[in-house]
């Protein structure tokens, strides 16, 4: 690993309240560096156990979980997801059931199309949103019900909307509510003490308990209540810290050695396949260099990015608690994750 030459403040251009690096190396080595505010107006410094939002990059870790349903033989993702759909189904524009894949879902190929300015700003004082109501389009968190818009396999189209579809769709065939099969596949088994998912009992349970980073926009100024509601889990609901995230990643990476009790080899190298036609695409993640995979969040209160290099057993995350207004090639995040590790 070369010398950390720049603060991390001087790489974004202090466009971050709060920032924090991991970097693990081949041999096992980790190294992590943090600076700024996790509360600034209560003057509290961002340390190694600050609790960063994840956003979008909770897609891979429900990538994972589907792939868990896969390998135990649950669920098929080839087969139309309506298969194990009980009450709610995607439909298309005419009314009748969609046959889109669960893979389609996780590679955004499905042609479900999220609503205008949607999945985002709900706020903690705001009345709970439930999966079922984004599904149908019944508030302005996504402003219209969620169908298969376009032929299915033709266009990527990013989708929040798709990913509520694959969280409705765990829930139902575990019975249970989705942090809690991300908890018993993954959170527990490693041992993992400050990555959740944000529902409002676990969201009470860690802001009274931990340190979960204040949420700033673009402005700098604080999001009402500090964090926002995500009713969207499996999008956009994880919370977690650099040092926590890079285990998750590595363990990816023995995966796809065949060399993890998480997920077999096989469905973790199906993860990182690029998408014919869509080659810069995987399951829930994105396509980097040779052998790596991206993953990348960004949202009201915070942008995040993760790189695994799933050969060598090499991870990097950036974490952030603000909305820098550009995307992370803009931003530094990206340049941080390239020359820092």
């Amino acid at each position: 690993m070369q010398n950390i030459y720049k603060k991390l403040m001087e790489y974004t251009k202090n466009r971050f309240m709060g920032i924090s690096f991991a970097y693990i190396n081949k041999d096992g080595r980790i190294i992590t560096e943090y600076e700024g505010y996790a509360d600034k107006e209560n003057n509290i410094l961002v340390d190694e156990k600050t609790i960063f939002p994840a956003c979008s990059m909770s897609k891979f870790i429900t990538a994972i979980c589907v792939m868990v349903e896969h390998d135990k033989k649950v669920i098929d993702i080839d087969e139309p997801v309506n298969k194990y759909l009980k009450g709610w189904k995607l439909l298309t524009p005419n009314g009748n059931e969609s046959d889109a894949s669960i893979r389609l879902l996780l590679c955004h190929l499905s042609g479900v199309v999220d609503g205008e300015d949607g999945f985002y700003g709900l706020r903690r004082s705001d009345s709970i949103v439930s999966l079922i109501d984004v599904l149908e389009g019944k508030t302005s968190y996504n402003n219209k019900p969620v169908r298969e818009e376009y032929s299915k396999g033709t266009v990527f189209e990013y989708s929040d909307a798709g990913y509520c579809i694959l969280q409705l769709l765990l829930q139902e065939v575990n019975q249970k509510p989705f942090e809690e099969i991300a908890n018993e596949y993954i959170f527990e088994p490693l041992n993992l003490n400050y990555t959740f998912f944000a529902s409002k009992e676990n969201v009470d349970y860690y802001e009274n308990k931990y340190l979960m980073a204040t949420g700033y926009d673009e402005e700098g100024l604080t999001i009402p209540g500090k964090y926002p509601q995500v009713p969207d889990l499996a999008a956009a609901g994880l919370w977690s810290t650099p040092k926590e995230l890079i285990i998750i990643g590595k363990e990816f990476a023995k995966a796809c050695n065949g060399e993890s009790e998480m997920l077999t080899k096989e469905s973790a190298i199906e993860i990182t396949k690029p998408v014919e036609n869509f080659t810069w695409t995987g399951l829930g993640v994105f396509m980097g260099a040779e052998n790596e995979i991206i993953s990348r969040g960004w949202g009201e209160n915070g942008q995040s990015m993760m790189k695994i290099n799933y050969s060598t057993g090499e991870v990097a995350v950036v974490m952030t608690n603000q909305n820098p207004g550009v995307d992370q090639s803009e931003s530094g995040i990206e340049d941080i994750i390239n020359k820092m590790s």
